[in-house]
């Protein structure tokens, strides 16, 4: 009698431990291997499309990151992890960076600062200098940023090109000196920088040394060092 309760004993015993071992080792692995499903590629779908063909793979997209992309349009995904063609549990959270697309850079206001100054500026914000161009100013000096194209706060991409626009100097514009003294008129031309250059004399009514002929006539345009003619009566 003995005997045959334990050998009762140990067949339960093997009973339990076999329902054990198939419980917590063998169902799980069998199991665990039934649920696997391979993450399928979503980079460059726009977020809309690569959530519902994570879906379509029993898989759950979300977004962990938004950030400027270059290359990859705003929408879209840039980056997933697990990486395509891993193998993972079904039900598994895809994290997804989506792209905000190429990051816009303002034009900086460069009015009145010097050419080595604007170059520096425009490169440390990731643009480049496509052309210098020069035109005259009403107010900012030579050498001096005018402007630029496009114009300061103008919205541009990383790695666009700006023309930046020097001053050719303050615009001059040639005085009137007719009916004025030869000596009064060089006063002015020296103060603008401006050149006498030929006198000619000649027979007239009026006063002597009185200019009655003037080149450049007034109202042109000219610069520093220019050279003006002048006829004046005898």
């Amino acid at each position: 009698m003995r005997r045959t309760l334990i050998y009762t004993g140990i067949i339960l015993a093997f009973f339990v431990t076999g329902i054990l071992i198939a419980n917590f080792l063998v169902m799980p692995l069998l199991v665990g291997r039934g649920e696997e499903v391979i993450v399928p590629n979503v980079c460059d779908l726009t977020l809309d499309d690569a959530i519902e063909q994570l879906k379509g793979a029993r898989l759950e997209g979300v977004v962990v990151e938004r950030r400027f992309d270059q290359i990859i349009k705003e929408g879209s995904v840039i980056i997933q992890e697990p990486l395509p063609e891993a193998r993972v549990k079904k039900g598994r959270i895809i994290n997804l960076t989506v792209s905000l697309g190429p990051e816009t850079i303002k034009v900086p206001y460069l009015m009145g600062i010097s050419y080595e100054q604007s170059v520096s500026i425009i490169r440390r914000l990731g643009l480049v200098i496509a052309k210098v161009d020069s035109a005259f100013s009403d107010s900012v000096e030579l050498g001096k940023v005018i402007g630029t194209s496009p114009e300061a706060e103008t919205g541009v991409k990383k790695g666009d090109g700006v023309i930046l626009i020097l001053s050719k100097g303050i615009i001059k514009k040639m005085p009137n000196i007719v009916g004025v003294q030869l000596s009064q008129a060089q006063l002015i031309l020296e103060k603008m920088g401006l050149v006498m250059g030929k006198i000619e004399e000649v027979q007239g009514s009026g006063k002597k040394g009185t200019i009655i002929v003037q080149n450049p006539e007034p109202g042109r345009i000219v610069n520093s060092g220019d050279t003006v003619t002048v006829m004046v009566i005898k």
